[in-house]
This record gives C-alpha cells, sequence and structure tokens, in this order.
C-alpha cells in the first residue's frame, strides 16, 4: 500500500469567507518507475468542505519510485460547481500532514528534488541494518550512507571509488584523528597522525606598538602550530579588565579612548593540549598636565635659586619670578645659609623686600614647601605680603600653623599642627573678585573663608623667614590683576609642590 498525506485546507469565496458543503477534487497525473516497471498512475480524490469551508484528502505520496515524477492537481469548487480556486503540479514529499499553504510555498523546490531524483544522496544512519530496514520506495542504489560512529569506527557504505579521497591526508571524528573505512572494511583513508600539542610560531602583538590616546589599534593574535590545527582563544585586558567587547569582530581594531596598561593575551589549544603565548602589552600615558612656568609667579624660590654672599651667610636671593624684586638680609643673628633642600633660617637674619607698588591686584596666593625644626623666639613669619598689617600670610604660633589676612581687621584661619623635622605643603589665597580667601593645611584639606568686608590683595612688603628656625624648599606667589587670571591656579601649584 502507497504511503499517504494528509493534506488540509479552507475553501473561500472572493469575500475571503468560508465555502460550506464546497466540493474538493484531487487529480494524480504523471508516471513512475516501480520494481523496475514504468506504471502510469492515475488517481482522483474528492472531498466535502464543512460548515467553516475545512476539507482534507489522504493523498499518495509521490516519492514512492526511483523518479518520482508524478503531481496532483488541487481544485475549489462551491456548492453550485463554480471553480473557486486550482493549484496545479504539487509534489509531494513524505507523509507527514500538511497544509494546501505549505504546499504551495514549497512545490517549486520539491519538482526540483524530484528532477534531481538521480543525484547522490548522503545519509547518516547508526547502523546500516536500519537503513536497509527502510522501504525500498526509500532507498535508492546510488545512496551514500555514513554511520555516526557512536558504537562502531566510522564507515561509508555505498559504490564510491577511493579517488573521492586522493589528496585527503587524514580526518577527525569529534575533534580527534579517525581512520575512514568502506563497507568493506578497506581504508580510504590511513592511519591517522598523532595529535600534536600546539607551538608558538609567531608571538601576539597591539599594533602600532607605540600608539597613544586617540590612536587606532590592531591585534595580532600571531600564530601555532600543531596537529590537528591548534584554535585561537584570546581577551583584551585594560589594567588587568577585560574590554574584548570594544573591539570590532571583523577588523580586530579599536580607538584608544582610556590611558592604562594593555594586555593581550592568547592561548592556543588542539586536542593534544594548550600553550600560552606571552602577553603583548601597550602601555598609554595619561595626558601630560602642561607644566607650570613659575617665572609667570611675582616671587618664586627653591633650592637652586641663586644668592649672594657665602652659602653659609648668604646675604640676598634672586627672585626666579617677574616681581621685579629679590630678597635681601634684615635684622641680625644667626646667620642664613643655602643647603641643598633650600634656604635655612637659625631664627636670627630673614629675608624680604620692600618698597613694591603692587596696586590693582583682584588676587593672590602664596604656596611653601617647608621644614620647621623647633619653634622659634616669637611668633614666626613663615612667608607673607605686608608682614606688618598682614594683608596675606602664613605663621607659626608656638606649632600652630595660620593663614592670615586682611579685610578691614587682621583674621586667622587654623591650618593644623605641625610636625616639628618633617616636610609639609602650606598656602593661602586671596581673590578679591570672589571675596573668598582660601588656607591649605598639610592635612590636605582646603578652608574655607568667607572675608567681613573686601580682602586686600595689594602688599608692599614681602618677608620670609621670620623667627624661622628650619628650611624654605619651595615658595611661590602667584598674583591677577583685575580683569586677568593667574598664570598657575593655587590647586596646580600645590600638587607640583606635593611632589618635591
Amino acid at each position: 500500500m502507497p504511503n499517504k498525506a494528509t493534506v488540509r485546507g479552507v475553501l473561500m469565496d472572493a469575500t475571503l469567507a468560508p465555502v460550506a458543503a464546497g466540493k474538493i477534487v484531487a487529480t494524480l497525473q504523471g508516471s513512475d518507475v516501480f520494481e523496475g516497471g514504468v506504471r502510469v498512475v492515475t488517481e482522483q480524490v474528492e472531498a466535502t468542505t464543512d460548515a467553516q469551508g475545512g476539507w482534507s484528502l489522504d493523498l499518495i505520496v509521490n516519492g514512492e519510485g526511483e523518479r518520482a515524477g508524478t503531481t496532483w492537481t488541487v481544485a475549489g469548487y462551491s456548492p453550485y460547481v463554480a471553480k473557486l480556486f486550482e493549484v496545479r503540479s504539487l509534489f509531494l514529499a513524505s507523509a507527514l500532514e500538511t497544509t494546501l499553504g505549505d504546499l504551495e510555498r514549497t512545490s517549486a523546490q520539491n519538482l526540483k528534488a524530484a528532477r534531481e531524483g538521480g543525484a547522490v544522496r548522503l545519509i547518516v544512519a547508526p547502523d546500516y541494518d536500519r537503513y536497509l530496514a527502510l522501504p525500498e520506495g526509500q532507498r535508492r542504489p546510488n545512496d551514500l550512507v555514513v554511520l555516526d560512529g557512536r558504537d562502531a569506527p566510522p564507515a561509508i557504505h555505498g559504490s564510491i571509488e577511493r579517488s573521492l579521497f586522493d589528496g585527503v591526508e587524514r580526518i577527525y571524528h569529534g575533534g580527534q584523528p579517525a581512520r575512514l573505512l568502506d563497507a568493506n572494511g578497506s581504508v580510504l583513508v590511513d592511519e591517522a597522525v598523532p595529535a600534536i600539542a600546539p607551538t608558538i610560531t609567531r608571538q601576539p602583538a597591539i599594533l602600532p606598538e607605540a600608539a597613544g590616546l586617540g590612536d587606532s589599534i590592531t591585534l595580532d593574535l600571531g600564530s601555532a602550530e600543531g596537529t590537528p590545527p591548534p584554535a585561537a582563544e584570546w581577551d583584551l585586558l585594560l589594567d588587568d579588565n577585560s574590554i574584548r567587547d570594544r573591539i570590532d569582530p571583523e577588523e580586530q581594531s579599536m580607538e584608544l579612548s582610556e590611558p592604562g596598561e594593555y594586555a593581550l593575551a592568547v592561548n592556543w589549544s588542539n586536542a593534544a593540549g594548550t600553550v600560552a603565548a606571552s602577553p603583548a602589552l601597550l602601555m598609554v600615558a595619561a595626558p601630560a598636565t602642561p607644566g607650570i612656568d613659575y617665572a609667570q609667579a611675582a616671587g618664586y624660590f627653591d633650592s637652586a635659586s641663586a644668592y649672594s654672599g657665602e652659602s653659609s651667610a648668604v646675604t640676598g636671593v634672586t627672585n626666579g619670578g617677574n616681581g621685579g624684586w629679590n630678597l635681601a638680609v634684615a635684622s641680625s643673628g644667626n646667620a642664613i645659609a643655602a643647603t641643598p633642600l633650600g634656604i635655612r633660617f637659625g631664627d636670627g637674619q630673614f629675608l624680604q623686600a620692600t618698597g613694591l607698588t603692587t596696586s590693582g591686584l583682584e588676587g593672590a596666593f602664596i604656596v611653601l614647601r617647608m621644614a620647621i625644626d623647633s619653634y622659634g623666639s616669637g611668633v614666626s613669619l613663615l612667608f607673607g605680603a605686608n608682614p606688618s598689617g598682614g594683608n596675606f600670610s602664613i605663621h607659626n604660633n608656638k606649632g600652630a600653623l595660620q593663614a592670615r589676612y586682611y579685610d578691614g581687621a587682621t583674621r586667622s584661619i587654623g591650618l593644623g599642627d605641625v610636625t616639628y623635622g618633617e616636610t609639609f605643603v602650606v598656602g593661602v589665597e586671596v581673590d578679591v573678585a570672589a571675596n573668598r580667601v582660601r588656607g591649605y593645611a598639610p592635612s590636605g584639606a582646603f578652608v574655607l573663608a568667607t572675608p567681613v568686608g573686601m580682602p586686600v590683595a595689594n602688599y608692599a612688603t614681602v618677608r620670609t623667614g621670620q623667627f624661622v628656625h628650619g628650611t624654605l624648599m619651595r615658595a611661590a606667589l602667584f598674583t591677577k590683576p583685575v580683569g586677568g587670571s593667574f598664570a598657575a591656579s593655587f590647586e596646580q601649584v600645590i600638587e607640583d609642590f606635593l611632589e618635591g
């Protein structure tokens, strides 16, 4: 008994309304070859649609013979025998239930498959006996049957020639080397070559090697050899965090948008093992912070400042800024020394410049890097402008650091205690335009003060080292003219002084 497929559909009129009590007529046309002989096959099957216009027909599957060239024509009629549709040349590929819509969509491909019935089919089966147990109409003389090899070594059953495998040196089954046999046990592909673990032939690289922020890089995974050929597993890390998802998968490239250490890690693996390549490294520097030009300061002094007199008895220190003034020795007592660390005061002589004209300033700040050995003979003036009136200055009052400013009266900002013998950075800023005063403490804290009156940034005298027993390593005095700006910010100078 031939296999049959159940074909279903819905009969509708021109308004797409279901047609009840309609007639569906299917006609088999053509011929086929069965058991070595040609048979003309004809059949007509009819069905009546139900109240919803639905219908179904059991039709002979056309793929039973060697050529399978027959087709069906299906037509639908209303109760008044008016033809509502007709579908020609349907080829039924299998005995599975299907719908008319499915047949219409696949009919062209099915007909093509029938016309090419002489082509070789590749069939995978768990064993050859199961293939032989298929109905004769479902088997062809030129079938190639491949056993999946779960219970026995892989083998191909069928009429194939050894020349088909000319040039094939080895095969792999499930990732492992294997031997290929035909149905008679003859070797088609010889003994497999033993697996060989990967070895690196070229190390990975991030190109170009000197790429920086904003540049585009390309990943070169390198290469390795082994048997079977090894596959690469890789990752790109930025400071030990994976950023592989940022790589363009087609170009293997990306743009550098962050500083840090980039590392390309590559492993090569095959059935015999895994080998790790040397990581390719690229260090991308952060944007360089613009340097501070201390020649633009009103006053600047450090350990390299030129001085007059002897190193053990300094009589003056040259100003490295553009204020137009230098410092000269004042008072009496212990001498001032020039040391590799800076200007050393011994609670005797100090340095100052007088008679300065600085009207029209809108702001000023002082930053110091110092080490104080002990408290002197009075409240020490580390550095100050107009020290007598105290427009802005930094003092040590019995171990307590103070930033002082003048807004119609002298005010003080506590900056914490000083630890004698240790280096510290301290500062004070007066901003007339913003009506603001800030102090910077050795602890790293900024202390904000709101003046009662208008703060003063002008000065006529600069003095440093009065009653000080310690070393001034660096000192900077920056000013801001009315309507202008500082040549460097308070924060920039503090950060630079903290570095040394």
